[in-house]
């Protein structure tokens, strides 16, 4: 017998895999077993990835759910973080008339090549979407970054509009690269820490981008103890040349004290005018 019972989301354990009106899919990142999830994180049904699908299909018919249809912002968080990140940017999407998905993927427990295979996954089931855009923070950037350079069929389905990265480590990080030295934070934060060097950046000036990105920087270097904490590492020490993307589109500095950028408005609002119009300032 399955019981229904509340779930915290995913985190760090489960990685979102199908994503429909707010329902999701997630594959347990270790044992990679499946479960659909509701829109309130209750765990509705748990199997193998098709009969999480079929189920999914008899509850669109119990709640008689819409199709969705239109231009989906599609968000990675980054470093320690989970979708929740979003949820400012997520809700002022939605009044903008488009949909939106923030998705989960285990950020201390895998390698960046490993969440590249899960999005993969994740866009090439995406269904009645017909053009995406991305917003990235942190390590999410370089994630994405990887993922446009793949080649996907969901690459040739899908129209790409545009994509903000918000304080990524796009020239590496001298804040992980110097954590990675160490076993307690390689154990903390996982095997990504350690990709992220001046070496690795190199190798991703190669990639080549698919769509304009914007990329949005800020700085909390007078945070006191917070610096110390992990799972805001990934968002310390963000300044223009640590961000700095040759390829980019347009880029632009905002001050920002919120431990979740995205709590900050002028951030959110600078997301969604350069996925609207391809830039941060009237030009």
């Amino acid at each position: 017998m399955r019981f229904n019972f509340f779930t915290f989301g995913g985190g760090q354990f489960w990685e979102d895999v199908f994503f429909y009106q707010k329902w999701r899919i997630q594959r347990h990142y270790k044992t990679k077993e499946f479960r659909l999830l509701d829109p309130w994180d209750i765990k509705r049904y748990e199997g193998g990835f098709e009969e999480c699908r079929q189920a999914f299909v008899k509850y669109i018919s119990i709640y008689q759910m819409p199709r969705q249809r239109g231009h989906m912002i599609i968000m990675l968080h980054g470093l320690a973080d989970s979708k929740n990140v979003f949820k400012p940017m997520w809700r002022a999407a939605l009044k903008e008339n488009f949909l939106a998905a923030a998705v989960n993927f285990p950020s201390t427990r895998k390698r960046t090549d490993s969440f590249v295979k899960q999005l993969n996954f994740f866009l090439n089931h995406l269904e009645d979407v017909q053009e995406v855009s991305f917003i990235s923070l942190g390590i999410g950037g370089i994630v994405l970054r990887k993922l446009l350079a793949s080649n996907e069929p969901w690459l040739s389905r899908l129209e790409i509009n545009r994509a903000v990265e918000v304080c990524p480590p796009n020239q590496g990080s001298f804040l992980l690269t110097k954590l990675s030295k160490f076993k307690f934070f390689r154990f903390i934060l996982g095997p990504v820490i350690s990709e992220m060097d001046r070496a690795h950046a190199l190798e991703w000036q190669k990639l080549r981008l698919k769509t304009e990105v914007g990329v949005i920087y800020t700085h909390q270097t007078k945070r006191g103890l917070l610096r110390f904490l992990p799972q805001v590492c990934s968002r310390l020490f963000c300044t223009r040349e640590q961000a700095f993307l040759p390829q980019a589109r347009d880029d632009v500095f905002i001050v920002n004290w919120h431990l979740n950028p995205f709590k900050n408005k002028h951030i959110v609002e600078a997301c969604l005018h350069f996925i609207k119009h391809g830039y941060f300032r009237s030009e």
